[in-house]
């Protein structure tokens, strides 16, 4: 009888390691999905190594799980529809905070309105679509994703 707290214990962690394991990457259409204001959740940091607290903030996806993979996937075609996604306000700003998240552009922008979401919106987000439509245009063949600093960067 002493054994079968003992065997209990193995099965347990036997299932919970088995479970963890069979985490399937998502598919983009899934991820993209879950793009909403209501969920999106982030936080600002500042840059390693970097002596200042509040300026070059980078813009870091925590949450929910899904938009963080999405956020670390390195997959080009997200930023063209994250760009799509700007035009739909219930979903502009979590776009808007992914596609800082992934380019690091208008990581300020993210900072700035990180408290009020709707003030992005009236203020600058009805012009977002138009601003990284134009960007990507421009830029999505030089787009190369770096897996040091999990973002895309421009090839030179």
């Amino acid at each position: 009888m002493t054994l079968f707290p003992a065997i209990c214990s193995l099965f347990l962690f036997a299932v919970v390691t088995e479970a963890e394991g069979k985490h399937k990457p998502m598919k983009l259409d899934e991820m993209l999905k879950s793009v909403r204001n209501d969920r999106i959740q982030f936080a600002t940091q500042r840059p390693p190594g970097s002596p200042f607290a509040v300026l070059d903030r980078r813009v870091k996806v925590i949450g929910p799980p899904e938009l963080v993979d999405l956020a670390a996937s390195g997959d080009v075609r997200a930023l063209r529809e994250l760009v799509g996604l700007l035009q739909d306000p219930v979903r502009a700003w979590a776009a808007e905070v992914l596609l800082a998240a992934m380019t690091r552009r208008e990581e300020k922008l993210v900072d700035t309105y990180a408290t009020n979401p709707e003030k992005w919106w009236t203020d600058t987000g009805q012009t977002a679509y138009q601003r990284w439509s134009a960007w990507l245009a421009t830029v999505a063949p030089k787009l190369v994703w770096d897996e040091n600093e999990k973002t895309f960067v421009e090839e030179q």
